[in-house]
C-alpha cells in the first residue's frame, strides 16, 4: 500500500474559505451522528488533495489520528483492491460536475481492508470558487451494496453546505443564527447526557427536547432504549420539530417486530401553522445516511405530520 510522506500535525488549515470553517462545524455534528467527515483542499493533482480536517468518526474507521491525517492525501487509504476505475470516476465527477458518489475498498492504518462508501461535494469561498472538498463517508463493510440514499445525498450535498454556512458562527446571516446553531449543539448535549448503561430512553429524549422549547405534548408508546449513535441524530430531528411547533403536538411510537426491530415515530401538530425549518435538510440526510432511516413530512393546512422509521438493531 502506497502512502504519502507524513504531513504537518496541528490545527486544521482551513484558511481562505468561510465555507470550510462551517463544514468543520458540521463535521463535529456528523461525528455524533455516526458519519465520518473529511475536508481536503481543492487541488486534485499529486501531492494533493491534502486533508485539512478529519472528525473523530473518520479516525475511528481508519485507525489514523487527525494529526497523522492532516497534510496527507486520502491516497494513503488506498491499496491493492482499491478500484482504480472508481477513483478515475471520482476525479472526473469533481472536475466536471463538482459532485461524486461511490464505493470502493480502502485500508485502515493496520492494513485491514474495509468497504468505503462516500459522497463528495464542493466547499465554496466568498466569491463562489471551490476552495475545499467535503467528503462524508461510511464503513459499508457489512452492507456492501450502495446505500439506497446515496444518489439523493450526492445531489443535495451542495444545498446542505449552504444550509450549514447559514448557521455556522463564522458566517452568520442574522443575529439569530448563532442562537439557532447553539440550540442544535445543546440538543446533542442533552442526548449524550441522557444516555445510560442500556442506552437512551426515547421518552426521556422526547421530553427533554419538548421542555427545551416549552412545548406541551401528548406522548404514547412503549419503553424504548436507543443505542449510542441513534439518540444523537434523532435528538436533532426532534429538536428541529419542537423548535418550529406552534400548535398542539402529539407523539406516538411503536417498535416493529422485525429483524432490525424498526422504531416508528409519528409526530403530529395541529392548529398552529408550523413554521418552516431551514436546518431540516441536514438533519434528515443524517438520519437517512447514518442510520438507514426513513423520514416523511407533509403539511395539510395548519397540520404537520412527520414520520420517522429507524432500525434499532445494530
Amino acid at each position: 500500500m502506497n502512502a504519502d510522506p507524513p504531513g504537518p500535525a496541528g490545527a486544521p488549515d482551513l484558511s481562505g474559505s468561510v465555507g470550510a470553517l462551517s463544514a468543520a462545524i458540521l463535521g463535529a455534528a456528523l461525528d455524533v451522528a455516526g458519519l465520518a467527515t473529511v475536508i481536503t483542499d481543492a487541488p486534485l493533482d499529486p501531492p494533493g488533495p491534502r486533508i485539512r480536517y478529519a472528525n473523530a468518526h473518520f479516525e475511528a474507521i481508519t485507525g489514523y489520528t487527525a494529526a497523522e491525517l492532516i497534510g496527507r492525501s486520502p491516497r494513503l487509504l488506498q491499496g491493492p483492491e482499491t478500484d482504480r476505475a472508481e477513483l478515475d470516476r471520482l476525479r472526473d465527477g469533481l472536475t466536471t460536475t463538482g459532485q461524486f458518489t461511490g464505493a470502493t475498498v480502502n485500508y485502515r492504518k493496520d492494513g485491514s481492508p474495509y468497504r468505503n462508501e462516500w459522497i463528495v461535494g464542493p466547499i465554496l469561498g466568498r466569491n463562489g470558487e471551490v476552495t475545499h472538498w467535503l467528503s462524508i463517508q461510511r464503513d459499508a463493510t457489512q452492507a456492501p451494496d450502495p446505500h439506497p440514499q446515496a444518489a439523493m445525498l450526492r445531489d443535495r450535498t451542495r444545498a446542505m453546505l449552504k444550509t450549514v454556512r447559514a448557521i455556522a458562527t463564522r458566517t452568520l446571516v442574522s443575529p439569530d443564527d448563532g442562537r439557532v446553531f447553539g440550540d442544535r449543539l445543546a440538543a446533542l448535549g442533552r442526548a449524550q447526557a441522557a444516555a445510560g448503561r442500556t442506552g437512551t430512553d426515547l421518552e426521556t429524549l422526547l421530553r427533554g427536547e419538548l421542555a427545551a422549547r416549552s412545548v406541551g405534548a401528548r406522548l404514547e408508546g412503549p419503553p424504548v432504549a436507543l443505542r449510542p449513535g441513534i439518540a444523537e441524530p434523532l435528538a436533532l430531528a426532534l429538536h428541529e420539530l419542537a423548535a418550529v411547533a406552534r400548535g398542539a403536538v402529539s407523539v406516538t411510537w411503536a417498535v416493529e417486530d422485525s429483524i432490525d426491530r424498526r422504531l416508528h415515530i409519528a409526530w403530529t401538530e395541529r392548529g398552529g401553522s408550523p413554521a418552516p425549518s431551514s436546518g431540516w435538510t441536514v438533519i434528515e440526510e443524517a438520519l437517512r445516511f447514518a442510520l438507514g432511516g426513513e423520514v416523511q413530512r407533509r403539511r395539510e393546512g395548519s397540520a404537520l405530520f412527520c414520520t420517522i422509521a429507524l432500525p434499532l438493531a445494530g
